[in-house]
């Protein structure tokens, strides 16, 4: 099956260099473009399934933009590309609903296979990347202050539910409540409902947040 991707940066070098690397796999459909006013018709033109985006062009027009393309483009896989295995942004980037964030040094078999499997619905991380969140979700006072309420970092508030582990398990490969509720069988209020409950337990701010302790304690895996 053909996957239709589109590389986005405002250096040419990256994103002709990135179609050059990637125009082996036999199953991509590649569209190289430069950011414009005009990029989200481009890519709808393209017919996107996944876009490789450059954060030097959410540098330069907006992390906004992530909530556009989302908004306009809602079964369109966003993968964000960095130059920084440090780079804190990438958890920003997930909770505004991107599926991955790679690194430009990624080999091309490395980078085609976290293409695919964002578009198949898990969080496609480099390790670098990964290894950075987790290390700050387990070190870092200041996220521990932010994303923890029990001062012991390992134990939960309370146990999660075999339920509520189907559920986190799906916000790892970041699938939406729509797509949650499909999975297991059951409506969008009862995911929030889950959700809810796994924040509370985790004592977690938020999705992403969630996602990152989670990992860290063993709970779920990429």
């Amino acid at each position: 099956m053909a996957l239709n991707l589109s590389i986005v940066s405002p250096i040419l070098l990256i994103r002709e260099g990135l179609r050059a690397l990637l125009a082996a796999e036999p199953d991509f459909r590649i569209a190289a473009l430069a950011p414009t006013d005009d990029l989200i018709d481009e890519l709808a033109a393209h017919d996107a399934d996944v876009l490789l985006l450059d954060v030097q062009t959410l540098e330069h027009a907006g992390w906004d933009l992530l909530t556009a393309l989302r908004d306009a483009l809602p079964t369109l896989t966003i993968v964000i590309l960095g130059d920084d295995a440090q780079d804190r942004r990438a958890a920003f980037a997930l909770r505004a609903g991107a599926r991955g964030y790679l690194l430009r040094d990624a080999s091309a078999a490395a980078m085609a296979h976290a293409l695919r499997a964002a578009h198949s619905g898990t969080i496609a991380l480099d390790s670098q990347i990964a290894a950075t969140l987790l290390h700050a979700a387990r070190s870092n006072k200041d996220a521990r202050a932010e994303f923890e309420t029990d001062a012991d970092a390992d134990a939960l508030v309370e146990p999660l539910s075999e339920r509520e582990l189907d559920v986190l398990r799906r916000m790892t490969r970041g699938l939406a409540n729509k797509q949650i509720a499909a999975e297991l069988f059951i409506t969008e209020h009862t995911v929030k409902f889950h959700i809810r409950a796994i924040l509370g337990k985790l004592g977690a701010p938020n999705r992403t947040a969630a996602v990152t302790l989670a990992l860290s304690k063993g709970l779920v895996n990429l």
